[in-house]
């Protein structure tokens, strides 16, 4: 509206601007009830040219049309890349789940599960698109989610707390979280299966990321979805040949800056794998290093997989390397297998599989968003309040109260 005031010097009205807005969105990406009706011949043409992509539809038949194919209702669909999954196998056994509200012509909720890579960057591996957050549609995430990554032992899963997740968890306790131990999935017993990640700012992270697709057909959401994953594949594969060293560049800038720390630590050896470190607090801490694994009072190798200024300092006065307790998952090789499977284009629509008499003609839900402007940034909460006693730190000049954008 601004810029054609700008530009032509007409001041249109918000009805009309909203209009031709979704008028161009449809040029662009396509008619809404159209896309449904197409989403099951995109995913045939995705799984051909990526094998290993999972995809699960819900929805309940209609009718038939006049060949015989089915008509459903679109309720649900769940789709995970195949290069994603074979990605998440070099990956720490972790993800992140979240929810976060579609804004298009009609409502849905997308579902996103996201992992964590060596150098700690954000791994899509699932999402799907729901009718909202509840226990039916979370339900029908997870056992997805479960059966697309099957196969990795202690799976550990990190939510919100959402209420449609505990009441989803409930559903699948029986066939899965009977058979895993608590460690993966409740906190009091972590024993370091978390990896240090105590938030879902990741499934977060990736929300916003995918800010601009949230608006469009549901089609197109797989499509952007799919070009996003694939760029964002290539991207971190050509990063990765770079690496040069056993560790991924984080991991080794961690242990360079805390064996500086570790150089004024005080070491004495009691044991041939026990040692007392006192640190500069002359805070003393019991460390044993074992040939696969090292332990320390402080808890930090155990919870995140890594030595700390402890371990290094005891390393340090028994001549032993550091990185020999640096979990695979922070290595370089890890960081690079994950990111060598790669996503093939999926063919124009001119070139879909002909549909068969069993292929479904989805049509959209009856649930057409409200009319008005519909809220596309997350609402802040108190905990999204900056403390008062905090203050910015400029880069440029160093002083307090301010950061270099302000200046």
């Amino acid at each position: 509206m601004d810029r054609i005031r700008a530009d032509h010097h007409y001041t249109i009205s918000y009805s009309k601007a909203n209009r031709a807005k979704w008028k161009a969105m449809e040029r662009i990406f396509g008619n809404w009830e159209e896309s449904y009706a197409e989403l099951p011949l995109y995913v045939d043409a995705l799984r051909r040219s990526n094998p290993g992509t999972t995809v699960f539809f819900e929805g309940p038949v209609i009718q038939e049309n006049n060949m015989g194919r089915p008509i459903r209702q679109f309720e649900r669909v769940f789709w995970a890349f195949g290069p994603a999954l074979e990605a998440f196998k070099h990956c720490r056994p972790l993800v992140c789940i979240d929810g976060t509200h579609l804004y298009g012509k009609y409502k849905g909720t997308l579902l996103i599960a996201t992992a964590c890579d060596a150098e700690n960057g954000l791994l899509p591996i699932a999402f799907a698109i729901v009718e909202s957050e509840n226990r039916s549609s979370w339900t029908f995430f997870l056992w997805n989610l479960f059966f697309s990554v099957g196969g990795i032992n202690n799976l550990c899963v990190i939510s919100d707390r959402h209420l449609g997740i505990i009441a989803g968890m409930k559903d699948i306790e029986e066939s899965w979280l009977d058979q895993v131990p608590p460690q993966t999935w409740a906190l009091c017993y972590d024993d370091g299966r978390r990896h240090g990640t105590m938030t879902t700012n990741r499934a977060e992270s990736m929300n916003s990321v995918l800010k601009g697709v949230r608006g469009l057909p549901i089609t197109a959401i797989l499509q952007q979805t799919f070009i996003r994953v694939s760029e964002y594949f290539y991207t971190r594969r050509e990063s990765a040949e770079s690496m040069s060293g056993e560790h991924v560049p984080s991991m080794q800038q961690h242990l360079e800056r805390t064996a500086h720390d570790a150089r004024a630590m005080l070491v004495r050896r009691l044991d041939r794998s026990e040692f007392n470190v006192q640190d500069k607090n002359a805070v003393m801490y019991i460390v044993f290093l074992y040939p696969d694994n090292a332990e320390c009072q402080c808890h930090v190798p155990k919870l995140f997989h890594y030595p700390c200024a402890h371990v290094i300092a005891a390393c340090g006065y028994a001549r032993i390397s550091p990185g020999r307790y640096v979990s695979h998952w922070l290595s370089s090789e890890s960081y690079r297998h994950t990111y060598e499977p790669r996503f093939h284009s999926v063919d124009d629509k001119s070139r879909w599989p002909i549909p068969t008499e069993n292929d479904p003609i989805f049509i959209p839900p009856n649930v057409r968003r409200q009319a008005g402007r519909p809220v596309s940034t997350r609402r802040r909460m108190h905990m999204d309040s900056r403390d008062p006693s905090l203050r910015y730190t400029c880069s440029i000049c160093h002083e307090k109260g301010h950061r270099k954008m302000s200046t």
